[in-house]
């Protein structure tokens, strides 16, 4: 019995330390696969137009503008740090061929369930947003993330509704208005983790 147990020890031993060094392997190959160039467009805002007798401190395009290049640069940032060659994209620059695209926009519900473009009021303005964000492959043309929705009186402009589209797939991350660097530096690591549990259930989504 002594001799059995022994061998069957060894054994189990033997299996346990190949099947570790399997997942060893697997985990590996996971974390130095090559990773495709990640490209970061600027989100969208809206933003009322500013009160002529407010001064350039107080318009409220200066807050918009800090909650864009929060999102931007914080995601870009941790990008690299993941270690993607990481690219911002501002409103005007081509668009890649290749590689993995990270855009999207700011979002508010209002009383009624209907989401909105958030918009942004005052320099100090507050209040619950979400960080709508949509990873795609640039190879492919790129699709609307939303619509302006049928509704009457609902026209283009500053806070429309909006009908988001079901064919691209939107992740998303609340926010506030008058979110700082801490906020967005604790969402930056999980866009990036969403993409990369992306690229590793389908290496095939993005070529690399």
């Amino acid at each position: 019995m002594k001799v059995v147990f022994c061998t069957t020890f060894v054994a189990a031993t033997l299996l346990t330390l190949s099947w570790s060094g399997r997942e060893l392997a697997v985990s590996q190959t996971s974390d130095t696969s090559p990773k495709p160039s990640v490209y970061v467009s600027d989100f969208e805002i809206d933003v009322l137009p500013a009160n002529p007798v407010n001064t350039p401190e107080e318009d409220p395009h200066k807050q918009a503008s800090q909650l864009v290049e929060l999102m931007s640069t914080k995601v870009v940032a941790a990008l690299r740090k993941a270690g993607y060659t990481a690219t911002r994209i501002r409103p005007g620059d081509p668009r890649p061929e290749t590689g993995a695209g990270i855009r999207g926009l700011f979002a508010e519900v209002d009383n009624e369930n209907h989401w909105r473009k958030a918009v942004i009021h005052t320099i100090d303005d507050s209040g619950p947003m979400e960080a709508l964000v949509s990873v795609a492959n640039l190879a492919k043309p790129d699709q609307a993330l939303y619509e302006i929705a049928p509704l009457p009186g609902n026209e283009p402009g500053p806070g429309a509704v909006i009908t988001l589209s079901p064919y691209v797939p939107l992740t998303k991350y609340d926010l506030g208005k008058d979110a700082d660097e801490k906020d967005f530096q604790q969402i930056a690591p999980r866009v990036v983790k969403d993409l990369t549990d992306l690229l590793q259930r389908n290496p095939f989504a993005i070529p690399q």
